[in-house]
């Protein structure tokens, strides 16, 4: 029976991190268009699974096979091995999807990989952003959005941080964080009648205008944004 307990920990040990780790990463950077269906995220969390997995056997493999040896010795640390299990099947893929994420999604590791990758001449010839509309938002600058339907409307705000748009393979959508009315020829004006934001359906958008912020435009976002947190 000791024996049988050291084997479960270690097996569970093994397996664990790569689904932990995955659901960690879904949590904070939305669903992978990679990973659409089932059989894709059991593929990606078993190829975690061993990652995790061989790191674990390298780092800590012969101390592993010491509690499997040695029975009353893995009795005898049943608390310590209580808290290495929760440290490296829970915490440890947590805390790694997330900082992996922060760190891939910041702008100076883009721009640094892009460097790299010009100087080397190691560039790809292709990009694994599966749509224009993903690749566009997900730049994450700070600007103006508007929307032009196939009826001559146009919809459109301020997109800033607090703004957030769909992505693939779901419906083309946007919220900005202020609606402002644009006028028919696609100008903005100065008034923002929906302060608390707003939802664009782009289903029907003939096409998506990204325009910067200027001076005046960013004085106006800045003066409703301080109206709300008044």
């Amino acid at each position: 029976m000791p024996t049988s307990w050291v084997q479960a920990a270690v097996i569970l040990t093994l397996v664990v991190p790569g689904f932990v780790y995955q659901a960690s990463k879904r949590a904070v950077a939305g669903p992978d268009p990679e990973q659409a269906d089932f059989s894709a995220k059991i593929l990606h969390a078993i190829v975690s699974t061993a990652a995790f997995g061989g790191i674990y056997a390298f780092f800590l493999g012969k101390h592993v096979v010491e509690y499997a040896r040695d029975p009353d010795l893995a009795l005898a640390h049943v608390q310590r091995i209580g808290v290495a299990f929760v440290v490296l099947a829970l915490v440890v893929p947590w805390v790694v999807a997330r900082v992996s994420y922060w760190i891939l999604s910041a702008r100076w590791f883009g721009i640094a990989s892009a460097w790299v990758l010009d100087t080397l001449r190691l560039r790809r010839p292709y990009d694994s952003t599966p749509t224009a509309w993903d690749w566009a938002f997900k730049q994450g600058e700070a600007g103006w959005v508007r929307v032009r339907l196939d009826d001559g409307l146009w919809l459109g705000g301020f997109y800033g941080w607090r703004s957030y748009a769909s992505s693939y393979p779901y419906p083309q959508e946007v919220f900005v964080e202020q609606g402002w009315v644009i006028d028919v020829d696609g100008t903005f004006t100065d008034v923002c009648h929906a302060p608390n934001g707003m939802v664009i359906k782009c289903d029907r958008a003939v096409s998506v205008d990204f325009l910067p912020l200027t001076t005046d435009t960013e004085e106006q976002a800045g003066d409703y944004e301080g109206q709300e947190a008044s």
